[in-house]
């Protein structure tokens, strides 16, 4: 897909030589990556704030153990992961992929 949103940039008049950073700035467009980041936020928002039928215990823990002065109900607990391929997955080795 990457590959795609890049060659069609350089399809732009006038941005063919520009670097692909370069390019999606001018195109106020974002990477894949941020893309993929932003929806993966989005989602854990709608799974904490309820908005979904998913529950957020199916993908990841709830972090009890801070509720001091700064602490607040929707941190998550990121679980560690013993394998490499893991640690890039949507929950990073929550609940569900044990």
């Amino acid at each position: 897909m990457e590959r795609v949103q890049r060659r069609f940039t350089k399809m732009v008049n006038g941005l063919g030589h520009s670097p692909y950073t370069k390019r999606l700035e001018r195109l106020q467009l974002w990477s894949l990556e941020e893309r993929r980041n932003s929806s993966d936020l989005i989602e854990v928002f709608k799974m904490i704030r309820g908005y979904t039928k998913c529950e957020i215990g199916e993908f990841f823990i709830l972090d009890q153990g801070c509720k001091g002065i700064r602490g607040h109900s929707a941190k998550l607990y990121k679980a560690r992961s013993n394998k490499e391929v893991m640690k890039h997955f949507f929950t990073e080795g929550g609940r569900a992929m044990e």
